[in-house]
């Protein structure tokens, strides 16, 4: 063992290493000051030392600090302000000028009616989606790219038509027979939903989704089912900015999940099910000669567009002054469809221009155009068999072929010859030969726009008046060749015209008393007024297939004709209150009144009320180092429901057949005067926060309880009608709203950041009419009983097939297996058509001028009856079909144990074609760069540049075996599925 001689010697020693290492690495207190460009300080900025793992905060006065070392790395991070890294360096003092957030500071919420406020001070449940996530985006439609944005917003687009809209709803099903689409507003004033299908997406500021009662009630009868808020952008910049961008790319199938059987497979099948024709002269001669040869299709490729072009080109303007902001653009956008003769074009335009006139008068005007024309098939729907590109792809026989079969004179195969008029092989006229000769156009021209005056007599007191246009004229040509089931010709053309006026004018006053006590009142009162004119008128006969114009008939029909009306009148009010930006209280009340109902019940009040508590602000969380933002909201109200068809509570006629030339009329409904609005009440308490400047959470529960539901409900027979419209009936939607967002490396140069938002519905009905436990819709044919949700499937339970005899084993009401097909033993399976499961999940990263973001987006618990399987896997249309490889474990021999009954077995209706739905995809996708500012204006002639790739739809993972999961219906077949899109694109600035 080794011992020290001089025990003076080796104390020293140490002494000494220690006092060495204490120079390089013991810490010092470093201390500054924080202050923003104007040099005002900063208080409560988190500052971190990122190396030592240590935080402080800015007092009053913006000063700090903070432990650190020489070569340590110190963090400043506020809300509103770019977030900065500084080293220490062996520095003492470090000062720092902390720059704004612009898209921070852009974090305000829009309220129904009144200002914006700042997200920290905002009562009622809403989500904000800025324009990053709109632009350069590769969908048709600006909704699309809300698909997984937002907790609890389900968005599908249930059609890969190039003009598809979207459809959405927002926090479950609230509604049996009246609508469940959220109400739209475009910067203040109503709109419909295919606003998103017209507007150009890059010109979208915000979009602002309006969740529970306490900022929706507001709407009063038309917000039962949320309230989408759309901002466009406003003008920016002392300079003007001209902003340049054009993008390129293709479109396919997003996924072809059928599995169809070969050409020699199918006819294998044709002998196991047939044994037969194994001895059968004819077939076997059609087999040899067709596999010989290796004749047959890939109907997909004969058909479809593979790479079907896309394009865009858009133009802005954008500047102000410290009197006038201005932003106009122009846009262009095109796309043809992955099925023939199916495409879209697209033209806008937009000019939204602020004037403050004097110091107390601002003047304004938003207005947008928008110019489409469509080209499509029309026959995709499920009516029309092989006249639909996606049964021609699922049910096309694999040895067919739309060509001529050339031969020699001793019968052998020498080649393909002419395109066939009519298919043979198929029983069918040529797809393309038929669509050549039945255009079908619509065309529609569209305006929405407001102007407002703006008078601010006094500080705090605002007399607001807007006046707001929205409509469209549509029109529609079309020509259908002989079928069939119509032997003539048919030559269409239709003509409509919708217009929207609305007024609304409000008065809002804030102040403040004692100086921590803050008002802001609101009054206002509202009138809407729709027409809707529709004409439509069509001959048969055309003397030459060529005439597409109806004129050119031999027979004429009756032109039909509709006029509809609706208004609205409206009074509102809201007083919010808040204490030192502590507590905050929210009242809001509105009457509303509209001809859509009965006299008795035309008018109904519909309110709310809203707390929150801002606990980051209390005096125990005020210098807290870690929690930047912390809320518990709670609010409670009514909102109304009025989206049913025009004129139900009235007593209506209906002209019938034409006697001895004249026409004939009868009653067709009873009037209801005490029919009226649906009512939701809803109770929302949720929690949301950030911490350490680096976690954003929220969390909300709520509850919604629908009553004096809308619907068709049945007569009696002694009546003498089939039935009427009535308050009937309640519905429960519970669940919860979660968003969580991490930013996992937020620098100078580097970023990296997941948002991840779920939503949980569940939905029972709790009454029914006339104290019925169960009833049957006549117009869906839906089973609805107390007890259970809407939209679940009532079916008998198919299990399995019995291996002694191939017959299909069902479940009877006891729950014992047996063979006999029985309506009876029908129950509900637990399986829904609405999804009680959506989700979505976000990724963004940025490295210098290199930037990546992507969106998945997905539902769990949907179920479809896929009828595209039920044609492709029933024998019984095995000698006109295609199959799937799935059939070749057809039962053909007892003991076989397999899920395909043997096929002589009929296919009935029950559940096993119900297939589970439930999707997750990668909506959007993008890679950019963007050239750095310092060498974009060294160019001398440019601000900025970018170029980018995006992709949408480029992935998708599904069990479902149809041609597409997001299709929001209850059945699906030969749908127009959805495309994936991928796109180059460049934007200059200048």
């Amino acid at each position: 063992m080794r011992t020290f001689k001089n025990p003076f010697r080796f104390l020293l020693t140490a002494l000494l290493l220690v006092s060495f290492t204490g120079a390089f690495a013991a810490p010092g207190n470093v201390t500054g000051t924080v202050v923003d460009k104007q040099g005002v300080p900063q208080i409560g900025v988190t500052v971190h030392n990122v190396t030592q793992n240590v935080y402080t905060t800015t007092d009053a006065d913006g000063r700090y600090s903070i432990a650190a070392a020489s070569g340590d790395v110190l963090q400043f991070s506020c809300i509103g302000m770019v977030t900065q890294e500084a080293n220490v360096a062996g520095r003492t003092v470090v000062n720092i000028i902390l720059d704004t957030d612009t898209e921070m500071l852009e974090e305000t919420v829009v309220v129904g009616y009144g200002s914006a406020k700042k997200i920290s001070s905002v009562v009622g449940a809403s989500a904000v989606v800025k324009a990053k996530a709109f632009t350069d985006i590769p969908a048709a439609s600006a909704g699309d790219a809300l698909q997984g944005k937002v907790s609890g917003l389900q968005v599908f687009t249930s059609s890969g038509e190039p003009s598809a809209a979207v459809s959405m709803r927002l926090s479950g099903v609230n509604s049996i027979n009246a609508s469940n689409t959220p109400l739209f507003i475009l910067d203040g004033s109503p709109v419909d939903v295919v606003v998103f299908t017209s507007l150009n997406p890059n010109d979208i500021e915000s979009v602002t989704v309006m969740k529970d009662a306490s900022s929706t009630a507001i709407y009063g009868s038309r917000a039962a089912n949320g309230v989408i808020y759309i901002t466009t952008k406003k003008g920016t910049g002392e300079k003007p900015l001209v902003t340049v961008s054009g993008s390129y790319g293709i479109s396919n199938l997003a996924q072809f999940p059928m599995d169809l059987m070969t050409s020699e497979e199918w006819f294998q099948f044709r002998e196991m099910t047939n044994p037969g024709l194994k001895d059968n002269a004819q077939f076997q001669e059609l087999k040899d000669f067709r596999l010989k040869n290796n004749i047959g299709t890939d109907w997909r490729k004969w058909i479809l567009n593979e790479n079907a072009p896309t394009w865009k080109a858009d133009l802005s303007v954008t500047g102000r002054n410290d009197r006038s902001d201005y932003y106009v653009s122009l846009g262009a956008f095109s796309r043809k469809g992955v099925e023939p003769y199916s495409d879209m074009n697209r033209y806008s335009v937009r000019s939204n221009t602020n004037v403050k006139v004097t110091d107390w008068l601002k003047v304004g005007i938003n207005l947008g155009l928008a110019w489409m024309t469509q080209h499509n098939a029309g026959y995709s729907t499920v009516s029309t068999g092989y006249y639909n590109p996606m049964n021609i792809i699922a049910w096309g026989l694999p040895y067919a072929t739309p060509y001529e079969i050339l031969t020699d004179d001793a019968g052998n195969f020498t080649g393909y010859g002419k395109e066939q008029d009519y298919i043979t092989d198929l029983g069918m006229w040529n797809y393309f030969r038929r669509m050549e000769k039945s255009p079908m156009t619509k065309q529609t021209a569209r305006i929405n726009g407001n102007i407002y005056q703006e008078i601010t007599p006094f500080k705090g007191f605002t007399l607001r008046a807007v006046q707001a246009l929205e409509g469209y004229d549509y029109r529609y040509t079309g020509k259908t060749l002989p079928n069939t089931y119509n032997m003539s010709t048919v030559t269409e053309e239709s003509f409509e015209r919708f217009y929207r006026l609305t007024s609304t004018n409000t008065a809002e006053y804030k102040f403040s008393v004692a100086t921590l006590n803050h008002f802001n009142i609101l009054l206002g009162h509202e009138s809407i007024f729709s027409r809707d004119n529709y004409v439509s008128s069509y001959t048969t006969g055309q003397t030459d297939e060529r005439m597409s114009e109806i004129n050119h008939g031999t027979e004429a029909y009756v032109p039909s004709r509709t006029n509809s009306e609706v208004a609205y009148n409206s009074f509102f009010s809201r007083l919010s209150y808040d204490f030192n930006d502590k507590y905050f209280v929210d009242l809001t009340y509105r009457i509303d009144g509209s001809s859509l109902f009965g006299a008795n019940r035309r008018y109904a009040p519909f309110w709310s009320v809203g707390a929150m508590w801002n606990l980051h602000n209390e005096d125990f969380l005020k210098n807290s180092t870690w929690v930047n933002l912390l809320q518990l909201k709670a609010s409670y109200g009514t909102m109304g429901n009025s989206g049913i068809s025009n004129y139900l509570s009235y007593g209506l006629t209906s002209t019938g057949r034409v006697y001895d030339g004249a026409s004939s009329w009868y009653i067709a409904s009873l009037s209801n005067p005490n029919l009226t609005w649906e009512t939701i009440e809803a109770l929302n308490v949720g929690v949301n926060g950030r911490l350490w400047n680096k976690f954003t959470f929220g969390v909300e529960f709520y509850n919604k309880m629908t009553k004096d539901m809308l619907m068709y409900i049945p007569y009696s027979y002694i009546s003498g009608f089939s039935g009427g419209w009535g308050n009937v009936g309640s519905m429960r939607n519970r669940g919860v709203d979660v968003e969580l967002k991490y930013d996992f490396i937020n620098t100078k140069d580097w970023f990296f950041g997941m948002g991840f938002n779920m939503n949980y519905n569940k939905n029972v009905i709790t009454e029914l009419y006339d104290g019925r436990d169960e009833f049957v819709d006549g117009s869906s044919g839906l089973k609805f009983q107390k007890g259970h949700a809407y939209g679940e499937f009532f079916l008998v339970e198919f299990v399995g097939v019995d291996p002694a005899n191939g017959k299909s084993i069902w479940l009877d009401k006891d729950g014992n297996y047996t063979n006999s097909y029985s309506e009876s033993n029908a129950k509900f399976l637990g399986k829904n058509r609405f999804a009680p499961w959506s989700g979505g999940l976000s990724l963004d990263a940025r490295w210098k001028s290199l930037s990546f973001n992507a969106t998945f987006a997905g539902v769990l618990g949907k179920y479809m009856e896929n009828y595209d399987r039920y044609f492709v896997e029933n024998p019984a249309f095995v000698d006109e079909s295609n199959m799937t490889k799935h059939m070749l474990q057809i039962w053909t021999e007892p003991g076989q144990i397999t899920d395909v009954p043997a096929a002589s077995e009929p296919i009935k209706h029950d559940s096993r074609f119900i297939d589970n739905a439930s999707f997750v995809r990668l909506k959007n996708v993008q890679l950019s760069y963007e050239l750095p500012k310092p060498v974009a204006v060294r160019s001398g002639f440019l601000k900025g540049a970018k170029v980018y790739v995006s992709g949408r739809n480029l992935l998708t993972f599904t069990g479902y075996t149809g041609w597409d999961p997001e299709i929001d219906a209850i059945t699906a077949m030969g749908n127009y599925p959805n495309t994936k899109q991928v796109v180059f694109g460049v934007e200059l600035n200048f």
